[in-house]
């Protein structure tokens, strides 16, 4: 990929992860990354915003599961913004997403490595520090972003340095969340950073380090690159050999082992997001009313998120209460990051909620979930203009559109149909079919399932313009 000059910035956006710590706004279908709350937007927005107020850098390579990439798209369509994807079919953790952009790069870039789902207030104090780092990048060592240490938190990893008092500190040694009376000590000696997960290095120095220290895991990743599909220019698809590959995060595989990694401290504002007590704070913080559908009375630190429904309490306090969706979450402050435990229980009992929601959002609109029976299933489609759903047919079940908003073009077997709003047509079992909108305004359909089974695995795509 080549962009620009010498010592060119490359940002990598980390795009993984099934964002179960917010849930129930975030879930399976979409993480927490790309959820906009009101007054910040989303997460996945802000870190592009980020690396676009640095100045000289290069496209970002986004990578991504294979299913999230086009949200990834879109949000960077919002921001006008060119970039390149590494698209995962399986996601391998940190470490090998992070050897396929450097793969990507040119072998002088450097990459600034940044989760896109964590907070930064402070965007130009952050492109400061990348532009310090840069230098000490391009002589060949690893800069890791270090955040000031304010608590003695159990949630986050360590970093400790050798000279805390030093503007360039070398890294002593990596720990992963430690206990409380752990994390008290590393406190109290002034010489422990949290760990950020953003960091910097010269794409060649960073393939050099996989070579020393994973050899296995860089062999195998190569191989998986030279099996690569190219969709595009700006598309990278990774799919055969991906499960070959070791999954492992990119602090055990390299960051614990190699001796060349400087830290700079950050403090401007940094937050992993990792629960709603740390949501419920940065948004208190940017948005007047943040309580917006809600009713509180005599009620006092009450946090409420809501989808739409309005939400009345009297005489609460000290809680935070989610409505989204098809769940709703009530938790006293301080305690969410139990939230996990919620998820397993309803695992437990194969209820779909824990990682779904009755909506989700496709590269051509959207589908939310009306009514699920046994006799029949029946689904809200909105189609984005100047988009098509996959021309296809199905095994077991038939299906009855109707058209509610738009002007919607349909393909039945050989024949093509035009049908305004209040208008319909059968599509028999076995049919080849396909949905789509040809003009600039939303189409809106109800379709209504009828079969023995209506998965959507009894989808049998004949031709499709994503190439899912």
């Amino acid at each position: 990929m080549h962009d620009q000059g010498p010592h060119n910035i490359r940002p990598v956006i980390l795009s993984g992860g099934s964002g179960t710590r917010l849930w129930p706004s975030s879930r399976k279908s979409l993480p927490k990354q790309f959820i906009s709350f009101p007054g910040t937007g989303s997460l996945f927005s802000r870190t592009v915003e980020r690396a676009a107020a640095i100045s000289g850098t290069a496209a970002p390579i986004v990578v991504s599961s294979r299913q999230h990439g086009f949200l990834c798209r879109q949000a960077l369509a919002e921001h006008e913004q060119g970039a390149h994807y590494i698209l995962e079919e399986t996601g391998r953790n940190t470490a090998p997403a992070i050897w396929f952009a450097a793969k990507a790069s040119d072998p002088d870039d450097i990459l600034l490595v940044m989760p896109s789902d964590h907070w930064i207030e402070d965007i130009s104090g952050f492109a400061e520090t990348v532009r310090r780092a840069t230098t000490i990048c391009a002589a060949g060592r690893w800069v890791t972003f270090g955040i000031t240490a304010t608590e003695p938190a159990t949630g986050y990893g360590y970093i400790e340095v050798a000279d805390r008092n030093e503007d360039v500190a070398d890294v002593v040694s990596f720990t992963e969340k430690p206990e409380r009376g752990v994390a008290e000590q590393y406190l109290a000696s002034g010489r422990h950073f949290w760990n950020s997960g953003i960091f910097m290095v010269r794409a060649g120095t960073c393939l050099e380090s996989f070579e020393r220290h994973q050899p296995a895991l860089a062999a195998a990743a190569a191989a998986c690159w030279e099996s690569r599909a190219k969709r595009s220019d700006e598309d990278i698809l990774l799919k055969p050999d991906l499960e070959a590959i070791e999954s492992i995060s990119i602090d055990y595989a390299i960051m614990e082992k190699e001796e060349n990694i400087a830290l700079l401290p950050f403090g401007g504002g940094w937050s992993d997001v990792g629960s709603w007590d740390s949501l419920s704070r940065l948004i208190s913080d940017h948005v007047a009313d943040q309580g917006e559908g809600a009713v509180l009375v005599n009620s006092s630190n009450v946090f409420v998120h809501t989808s739409g429904r309005t939400i009345a309490g009297i005489g609460l306090e000290d809680l935070i209460i989610v409505d989204d969706d098809n769940a709703t979450l009530i938790v006293r402050k301080g305690e969410t990051e139990h939230v996990k435990a919620v998820i397993d229980q309803l695992k437990s009992r194969d209820e779909t909620v824990a990682t779904e929601h009755s909506f989700e959002y496709r590269p051509w609109g959207m589908f939310e979930n009306l009514l699920d029976s046994a006799a029949c299933k029946v689904k809200r489609l909105t189609v984005d203009p100047g988009h098509h759903l996959s021309l296809q047919y199905h095994h077991k079940r038939s299906e009855h559109w109707v058209v509610v908003a738009g002007t919607a073009t349909v393909q039945l077997g050989d024949d093509r149909h035009t049908l305004e709003a209040g208008h319909s047509i059968d599509i028999p079992l076995g049919a080849h079919h396909a949905l789509g909108n040809d003009t600039d305004d939303p189409v809106v359909v109800i379709e209504v399932q009828m079969g023995s089974y209506f998965g959507e695995d009894d989808i049998v795509r004949v031709s499709d313009p994503y190439e899912r």
